[in-house]
């Protein structure tokens, strides 16, 4: 075989090669194509990086959610749980502060919990509003029940916090259950230590939770 005639036969034979190369990594490409994504896990709860505690003081991995209201004026953290939440709130004032969980209009049927610190004692109430404004007597005196498992309170640098616990649904009929997604609330506080007083600001907002 001349040195022309060998040329053209290595020439033949890379081509083929790269032929049969080009033909396999398309289908390999292919058959990568046509495989079904990874399963994803289920979005699951969360855990807070440091342990809830009700003392009032709001650690900066003690909730995983928090809200501002009225410039920072009030503020809202929560988790929770497949059983319970897990609720602080603070606000510039050295009375009450207060939310309720709002399934009506204006505060008829709200769900509420109010906390004070006075002379270092905390004092925490289970409410129920049975008007549009008002009244907001607590549950027991309505022949329902005190559904707070734990709090504890603070003052503060011109501040009050409150935490708490409670269940999700605590099956009393002056408690409205909070469940997965949004949860309209009300939020607003006083200017001293007495529930009764009228609030010195007021809003509305939302808790939002992972699916139970």
């Amino acid at each position: 075989m001349n040195k022309r005639a060998l040329m053209k036969h290595l020439y033949v034979a890379s081509l083929a090669l790269l032929l049969l190369a080009l033909s396999i990594f398309g289908i390999s490409c292919r058959e990568s194509a046509l495989e079904p994504a990874p399963a994803q896990s289920p979005a699951t709860h969360q855990e807070p990086s440091e342990e809830w505690k009700p003392d009032g003081v709001i650690g900066s991995g003690e909730y995983l959610s928090e809200a501002s209201h009225a410039n920072g004026a009030h503020e809202l953290f929560w988790n929770s749980d497949q059983q319970y939440i897990y609720i602080g709130m603070r606000a510039k004032t050295s009375g009450w502060v207060a939310m309720a969980v709002q399934p009506g209009s204006k505060m008829k049927d709200a769900d509420m919990v109010f906390g004070y610190v006075e002379d270092g004692e905390v004092t925490v109430l289970d409410l129920y509003s049975t008007g549009n404004f008002g009244p907001h007597p607590p549950d027991t005196e309505l022949g329902g029940t005190d559904d707070i498992i734990e709090y504890g309170g603070a003052e503060a640098d011109g501040y009050t916090t409150i935490e708490f616990k409670r269940a999700l649904a605590t099956g009393d009929q002056y408690d409205q259950e909070l469940s997965s997604g949004k949860n309209q609330i009300i939020w607003s506080f006083g200017s001293r230590d007495d529930f009764s007083l009228k609030h010195s600001n007021r809003g509305y907002g939302e808790i939002d939770l992972p699916p139970r």
